[in-house]
């Protein structure tokens, strides 16, 4: 079996990522003491990434129980691997915003896609 070199990743990654031709701004959940024992969320907005959007269609699959995509998703988001992300987070992108559903993580990504859903 032939495995992928640290330098044919970088490269991939590189490549992969000249095709995010979007920006999102990731907007981390954030959680603040409310003085009383309890906390107030919120969400702080993060530098402008690259990204691609697209509505979710047939045959996508994802890392939710069975591989099926969370009922909630109504689309799928591409980022470059390395992309800060969680369940907890919302992205903007061109106006719009969405909460990630689910990350699709694996080894030596090339790209981080989100599954998410418009709000």
């Amino acid at each position: 079996m032939t495995w992928i070199t640290p330098g044919e990743l970088t490269h991939a990654r590189a490549a992969a990522t000249a095709t995010l031709t979007g920006t999102a701004v990731i907007h981390a959940q954030t959680s603040t003491s409310d003085g009383a024992g309890g906390s107030t969320e919120g969400f702080t907005p993060g530098p402008p990434v690259a990204c691609r959007i697209a509505p979710v269609g047939g045959g996508e699959t994802s890392a939710a129980p069975g591989g099926r995509v969370d009922d909630r998703t109504t689309h799928i988001i591409t980022l470059p691997a390395g992309t800060t992300l969680t369940a907890k987070d919302r992205a903007v992108i061109s106006g719009l915003t969405y909460e990630i559903t689910a990350v699709r993580r694996r080894t030596n990504d090339i790209t981080l896609r989100a599954e998410a859903r418009e709000l």
